[in-house]
């Protein structure tokens, strides 16, 4: 028995048939019955296959719709806005940088970068001030 529930299998669904005589074989869902489908192959051959003998795409890809978020990327509002911006940083101090990230010393290289710039920011001000 296939992980897949196939509950929702629908005429026009493309699997890929997993055991028996067509094994390996993909087509295209004409009848679905209580336990079997009749499935049309590409050479225009059909035959009835159980349904524990699928592997059912289309329901996948529904079932991820379903589940999808409606939009790609970050939620609005959870990070800073960014800037891509190109530096030109000594190899050494690149690769040890990427060395400490690694380690888990620092999150990510551009976490360590905006940290680091931000305090010195902060320093500058502070001096600035104090002046």
């Amino acid at each position: 028995m296939t992980g897949q529930d196939l509950t929702g299998t629908q005429t026009g669904d493309k699997v890929r048939i997993r055991i028996g005589v067509h094994a390996g074989q993909r087509g295209i869902v004409e009848e679905v019955h209580e336990s079997s489908l009749l499935v049309a192959f590409e050479a225009g051959e059909k035959a009835a296959v159980p349904l524990e003998a699928i592997t059912n795409y289309s329901l996948a890809a529904r079932r991820a719709w379903e589940t999808m978020p409606k939009r790609a990327g970050r939620p609005a509002g959870t990070a800073a806005r960014k800037q891509m911006v190109s530096l030109r940083i000594e190899i050494d101090l690149w690769q040890r940088l990427g060395q400490a990230a690694e380690s888990g010393l620092v999150s990510s290289r551009e976490q360590a970068v905006n940290v680091w710039i931000r305090g010195g920011l902060e320093r500058l001000k502070s001096s600035d001030t104090s002046q």
